[in-house]
């Protein structure tokens, strides 16, 4: 099984315990590059996590990968949120309003 397998894997076995807890809108960043594997919002709460998931034998300490992860501490805050559909019509996509 090579790195992405096992990252994959992780993901959904993370995923897999917020759902046990509750959570019902739990979103996997396929492929992922970026900060957030996973994107956990709280709809009852108003609250949303971005989660890093980190495995393996040489995962390093806690405290160097805050410090690597820190930007997504810098994405807390209060957001405005809007419910958005994009639709393919013809050749283009357009955004258009949930009402």
């Amino acid at each position: 099984m090579n790195s992405y397998q096992k990252g994959r894997r992780a993901e959904y076995y993370c995923k897999e315990l917020l759902k046990q807890k509750g959570l019902v809108y739990v979103i996997r960043s396929a492929g992922s590059k970026g900060l957030a594997d996973l994107v956990a919002i709280f709809p009852l709460e108003k609250e949303i996590w971005l989660i890093q998931v980190k495995t393996g034998k040489r995962t390093p300490s806690i405290e160097s990968l805050k410090k690597r992860y820190k930007a997504l501490k810098d994405l807390e805050g209060v957001y405005t949120v809007h419910a958005k559909l994009m639709v393919k019509k013809g050749k283009r996509y357009i955004i258009t309003d949930i009402d």
